[in-house]
């Protein structure tokens, strides 16, 4: 653990959300400056049936579970189709005990309520149904990601009222390598809405707002911006930061930046080059380092890029003042 005497690994943090000067460039993998709650409704499985009726089956054990069922088959079922509870009591007894355990000035709690809108609605009907319904039933598809949106907003709500939290964490993944998944016009119609009423429950509650997204989607950004998002957990690999970090200011934080593909098959070298380079874009804050994906990577790697983090990541503190 990495240890400060002139500010806690929250107060950095916070630093950076500002835009001013960090005593470090905030990495929670090794300054443990966030901790990440989670809501005890079951969104995914390794293997069988999720809260919302979708089946999962492990087809590669490093990645996890992989949809293989989807429960609502014709349009005309969306109006009867039921979602899980999110009023469940235990749904956060969990949360409540590590919250009792944990020191609340050293560290910035991170409700996680991930598997967003355009996810949820996918895994529920199919994605080629999704989007070909968004043409021939927009009111049906309208009404599923209505539906979706409101466990999502209450458990937003429970996780602010009961545990507290300074961050929200969602994630829904828009994009693929070179480009957006649906037009930004599609993205506008079914999405944003929604995701506004997400936002805003944070925003209201003076909830930091953490979005995830794999893929391009640098011409969300400004929608994003605009509905009250904070930080952007976006690829390096498929989004330009320099340019985003110049167009948007002290609009946005990125979040990552160390890829995941680096991290897996490139050489310590290389994963010291990347950790370099988001340093230097996070001398006056905006930028948290991370690895692009929760993933298990090679040991060499992931010790190359603390190497790199502690060598140059770290402006106001002298070296002194640091403990391994």
């Amino acid at each position: 653990m990495i240890m400060r005497e002139v500010v806690t690994p929250k107060e950095n943090f916070l630093m950076a959300i500002r835009h001013e000067k960090p005593y470090w460039v905030p990495c929670p993998l090794f300054d443990n400056s966030i901790i990440i709650i989670e809501h005890g409704l079951v969104e995914r499985r390794n293997e069988g049936k999720d809260a919302w009726g979708v089946m999962w089956k492990t087809r590669e054990t490093r990645s996890g579970g992989f949809p293989v069922f989807h429960p609502i088959k014709d349009p005309d079922e969306i109006d009867v189709y039921s979602t899980p509870s999110p009023e469940d009591p235990s749904l956060l007894d969990d949360a409540k005990r590590l919250i009792s355990e944990i020191d609340r000035n050293n560290v910035v709690v991170a409700g996680d309520n991930g598997w967003g809108l355009f996810e949820r609605a996918w895994l529920l009907v199919g994605m080629e149904r999704l989007f070909l319904w968004s043409f021939l039933y927009p009111d049906a598809v309208k009404e599923l990601i209505e539906k979706i949106a409101y466990v999502k907003i209450r458990l937003t709500e429970r996780l602010i009222e009961e545990i507290g939290v300074d961050m929200i964490m969602y994630g829904d993944d828009w994009g693929m390598e070179d480009r957006l998944l649906f037009s930004p016009k599609w993205w506008r119609v079914f999405i944003k809405p929604w995701q506004k009423r997400l936002y805003r429950i944070a925003k209201d509650n003076d909830v930091l707002v953490y979005q995830h997204s794999d893929g391009k989607v640098e011409e969300l950004i400004p929608d994003l911006i605009e509905i009250g998002v904070d930080i952007l957990n976006i690829q390096r690999e498929c989004n330009d930061w320099y340019e985003i970090k110049r167009k948007y200011g002290k609009r946005i934080t990125l979040w990552g930046g160390v890829s995941a593909r680096t991290l897996d098959h490139g050489t310590p070298e290389d994963v010291m080059r990347e950790v370099k380079e988001c340093i230097e874009l996070g001398r006056d804050g905006g930028i948290i380092l991370a690895p692009g994906h929760s993933l298990k990577y090679p040991k060499k790697n992931l010790e190359a890029m603390r190497e790199a983090w502690l060598k140059y990541g770290w402006f106001i503190c002298k070296k002194s003042s640091r403990r391994n």
